[in-house]
């Protein structure tokens, strides 16, 4: 957890609402050797974001998908003024007694360009009708946006990473949705390889 101020890259004021629809998937994770259980009794969930918007929704968002243990939002604890103070918010999360901490970071964000080739029909006959005609539908370029978070996972108590993956979101419809699913995305994967319980 040695952060200094909250940042993320340009790149990520580019995300605007898009008409397509999006989706979230897992690209990468690790996992630490011999940690079976996600065992915590009260998380942090830290956002690295460039506005107090955000983060806030993000921290939110996180903890809206912890609910087998207390989550609080990094927000309502450390003050905005010491973020940078590494001692400083090493000490309030001890004070405040949490074990673990979920950190969600945006690592990048890119447009993708793919030519859609036009649309001839299944069959070599049909094929002859639009070439025939020229009814057939023109081929085009989509551009979609692909955004790549990280969420980490670490043991406050142990000062360790227990788990980490990123995730790909595709053409996300909002800054919200995009925190929304990635946390979704998560919390599943985590569900599926049992390191934390269904509810």
């Amino acid at each position: 957890m040695n952060r200094g101020k909250r940042r993320c890259p340009v790149l990520l004021v580019a995300i605007l609402a898009l008409a397509a629809c999006s989706s979230t998937k897992l690209v990468t994770k690790w996992q630490a050797p011999a940690t079976e259980r996600l065992l915590f009794s009260k998380v942090l969930a830290l956002a690295i974001a460039p506005d107090t918007s955000l983060l806030r929704r993000a921290e939110r968002a996180i903890c809206a998908e912890v609910t087998s243990v207390t989550c609080v939002p990094a927000f309502a604890v450390i003050p905005e003024s010491e973020m940078a103070d590494t001692e400083k918010v090493k000490a309030l999360v001890k004070r405040d007694g949490f074990d673990g901490a979920v950190v969600f970071r945006v690592v990048s964000a890119r447009d993708k360009v793919t030519y859609v080739a036009p649309s001839y029909g299944p069959t070599f006959w049909g094929y002859y009708g639009y070439a025939l005609t020229g009814t057939h539908a023109p081929g085009y370029l989509r551009s979609d946006q692909i955004v790549r978070v990280e969420t980490s996972i670490y043991s406050v108590s142990e000062d360790r990473l227990l788990w980490v993956a990123t995730t790909e979101t595709m053409n996300p419809e909002s800054v919200s949705s995009l925190v929304e699913d990635v946390a979704k995305a998560v919390r599943r994967e985590l569900v599926r390889a049992k390191l934390i319980p269904e509810t």
